[in-house]
């Protein structure tokens, strides 16, 4: 998508900081704030930005344990559907409602089809889950790997910065 100049500062702006009011992107880009809303309300209505939200330190609200999980599922499971592809990705799609769920992402081929990455309050609420979910979806999904690593381990979990590049490059 082209964007002006503004749009990509104002966007630019919103990316560092969501909080940033239309006045103070205003006085940085010496326009109105009433075109820096306009310019808002066109990237909000656009798609381009979907909401605002809060960054969190994970460890400070009891989130304590990263898993990253690899599964392959089975496409059998789904029966002789015509429409296999869409029974998995209705199944998916429920699926990632769980609030454990932080990211999920489906690979184009190979041995592994999805990764998918939970956060846990501790490695006993981590087992617990794991040992549920194989004996609730084994026959859907394989666990093929499972990464279990300490909050304290993550050290940068946000696109923000390369954003804010893409933004500078056009």
């Amino acid at each position: 998508m082209k964007w002006t100049r503004n749009e990509r500062k104002v966007l630019g702006y919103l990316i560092e900081n969501a909080k940033i009011t239309d006045s103070e992107i205003a006085e940085k880009l010496h326009i109105t704030p009433q075109a820096v809303g306009k310019i808002r309300k066109k990237l909000e209505t656009s798609g381009v930005i979907k909401g605002y939200h809060a960054v969190v330190d994970l460890e400070k609200t009891g989130i304590n344990v990263i898993a990253i999980g690899m599964f392959k599922f089975n496409i059998d499971a789904f029966g002789e559907s015509e429409n296999i592809r869409e029974s998995i990705d209705t199944d998916i799609t429920k699926r990632i409602q769980n609030p454990l769920i932080i990211n999920f992402y489906r690979l184009p081929e190979g041995d592994i089809t999805h990764i998918v990455v939970y956060g846990f309050k501790t490695i006993n609420e981590l087992d617990s889950y794991f040992h549920t979910l194989q004996a609730k979806r084994g026959h859907i999904s394989e666990l093929k790997n499972l990464y279990i690593l300490s909050v304290k381990s993550m050290k940068k979990s946000s696109p923000n910065d390369l954003l804010v590049k893409l933004l500078k490059e056009d």
